[in-house]
């Protein structure tokens, strides 16, 4: 199983979150949701629902909890806060697929909602990537106008921004300062 697509489902869903850069809230209405999944979970399109709106909220705000204690180095409380929302959003493993060459693990059923199956996935995904490479991946933007966070892939643990296009907005402004000068 891929559990690093559904952790980039919590970084995405965390990432979401309004800020100065981006001030629309995909999760303020059904077509902004369909939008987001569209891009993540295509399957889940068609499934979503009003009802999923609030509930993908509150599970944003659950998972920024995650990567504010790891970026304060409180290992101890992203464990306590992965492990809560655990028991909240219980993992139900199935094996699915389209064919012999294409069975993949789903960590809840799929008929549940749309807010319970990316709740399911983007905290096994978490939780799967806090074991694997642990606290010191999850990172948050540099940029102070960003509210995007990320999980540092790279080999030397060097990663600073969210996206490049965040990276690139910071270089270009330090640029410029740097020839102002």
């Amino acid at each position: 199983m891929d559990f690093e697509s559904y952790a980039e489902l919590g970084v995405d869903l965390v990432s979401s979150e309004p800020d100065e850069l981006e001030p629309g809230d995909p999760l303020a209405s059904l077509d902004g949701l369909r939008g987001f999944l569209e891009q993540r979970q295509a399957w889940l399109v068609d499934h979503a629902v009003e009802a999923d709106l609030a509930p993908l909220r509150r599970l944003r705000k659950d998972l920024r909890v995650v990567f504010d204690a790891t970026a304060d180095g409180r290992s101890a409380d992203a464990v306590g806060q992965l492990n809560d929302l655990l028991q909240r959003h219980r993992p139900r493993a199935s094996i699915s697929g389209h064919d012999d060459s294409d069975w993949h693990l789903h960590v809840a059923d799929m008929s549940d909602s749309v807010a319970v199956q990316v709740a399911a996935d983007a905290v096994m995904g978490l939780t799967m990537v806090f074991l694997d490479l642990g606290a010191r991946r999850f990172g948050q933007c540099a940029d102070p106008r960003c509210s995007g966070v990320f999980l540092d892939t790279s080999r030397n643990r060097s990663r600073r921004y969210c996206s490049d296009r965040c990276a690139t907005r910071a270089n270009v402004a330090a640029h410029r300062l740097r020839h102002k000068a």
